[in-house]
């Protein structure tokens, strides 16, 4: 789902701690041995040494992490990222995702990432329970998400049920990637017992640690190349910290029309504190109301034309699903008209259907009550968002296009 900016003045589209944590010799913290983690590390085969420094980290039984996004750009570099803890036998993780957006970033690419150009960092808190993860809206209440919804709607929580992890607790990271890559070099070792893996590895398996929308568009194409990987074990073989460059696959993603004017990519892991580290009881249900995402959200396309809503839901600037608010201070955009497009072309269909959705809600902004418009910020600004799909038959030129656009204000200033 693309989400674009329109200024219709200017044609073309603006686009606690928890018992049982063990601590830093290798003791659990209530006094019973840790479990055993069978060959150690650096004694198995090279091209397994990975996959056993994962299970080597999870045997120690937490750790703190440090998970982060660089997004170059020659205005500016957008950092995303998010800080947390998280202990491997509960199975539990808590997080804190800053985005941190320069004003003269790519406005398009700001949205990808979920975010805006030179907006204030505000926060992001998660806790992960297994496959269930809650979300601290910025009213204070949780959203909870989880992978036992309706499927009609679970695939929209992607964005949210992707931070729960199968190589860590915390999901999305390069802990995944880690896990399943294969080293055919041997590592360089430090005076302390450390060791250094440089690998490339494919992107198949690299785009594990990146966010779906903006991987898809590389997967897509099918030519993504190898990722470079550094990957850093201490002397008990525990992972410490990783790092890809992702730069290569940028030209794809921007073939794919996603992260243009992003002229690198690159991404960091690191863990400290391995077996002492406690996470946080969890908040939600404790501190703040806690609904189910379920039944709290609804799809932008299902809300009114004059009607508000919030896109504070953790799915990472998605506007699949937004909470429907009485229009004021909690609400961050308003909709002034749902368009549909189904139309029969004689060309190459990529882009057409958003330019007609964009044609007809810039008619829509022109025509919509005042009430409905006249808070849009930036000011005179409008966006649409919604998908399309197209098809056509073997037997002649023409393609059929169909599609929803939601056409939308945002109520709130960069």
């Amino acid at each position: 789902m693309r989400n674009t900016p329109v200024r219709w003045a200017a044609l073309p589209l603006l686009l606690a701690a928890l018992a049982g944590c063990q601590s830093g010799d290798g003791a659990a913290a209530d006094g019973k041995a840790p479990k055993p983690t069978g060959t150690p590390v650096y004694e198995v085969r090279l091209d397994d040494q990975l996959s056993a420094a994962s299970r080597a980290t999870a045997a120690a039984g937490s750790s703190a992490f440090t998970w982060t996004l660089s997004y170059g750009s020659a205005r500016g570099t957008a950092v995303d990222r998010t800080t947390g803890t998280q202990d491997y036998a509960k199975d539990t993780a808590h997080a804190e995702r800053v985005l941190d957006i320069p004003r003269r970033f790519p406005e398009d690419a700001a949205a990808e990432l979920g975010g805006r150009p030179g907006a204030k960092p505000v926060p992001e808190v998660y806790e992960v329970q297994g496959n269930q993860v809650d979300y601290r809206t910025r009213r204070g209440g949780w959203l909870r998400y989880s992978s036992q919804a309706d499927m009609e709607v679970v695939d929209l929580f992607g964005p949210v049920l992707g931070r729960a992890g199968d190589a860590a607790p915390y999901g999305g990271t390069l802990a995944e990637v880690v896990r399943v890559s294969d080293p055919e070099k041997q590592p360089a070792e430090g005076a302390d017992g450390s060791r250094t893996y440089e690998l490339r590895v494919p992107w198949q398996t690299a785009d594990d640690a990146l966010p779906a929308s903006i991987a898809a568009a590389a997967r897509y194409s099918d030519r993504g190349g190898l990722v470079p990987l550094t990957v850093v074990l201490d002397g008990q073989g525990r992972l410490t910290r990783a790092s890809a460059d992702y730069t290569s696959l940028l030209k794809w993603m921007h073939e794919g029309g996603v992260l243009n004017g992003v002229t690198s990519l690159r991404a960091d892991y690191t863990l400290t504190g391995h077996g002492s580290t406690a996470v946080p009881a969890r908040a939600a249900g404790k501190s703040g109301t806690l609904e189910d995402a379920e039944k709290a959200l609804a799809p932008l396309a299902e809300v009114e034309p004059g009607a508000c809503a919030s896109s504070d839901t953790g799915l990472g600037g998605s506007l699949a699903l937004v909470r429907a608010l009485p229009c004021g201070k909690d609400a961050d955009l308003r909709v002034f008209g749902q368009v549909k497009i189904k139309e029969t072309i004689r060309r190459n269909p990529t882009g057409v259907a958003d330019e007609k959705a964009g044609e007809r809600c810039r008619s829509a902004f022109r025509s919509a009550p005042d009430a409905w418009v006249a808070d849009a910020r930036p000011a005179g600004t409008y966006f649409t968002s919604g998908s399309s799909s197209s098809s056509s038959s073997y037997t002649g030129p023409d393609v059929e296009i169909a599609g929803d656009f939601t056409c939308y204000v945002r109520l709130s200033a960069p």
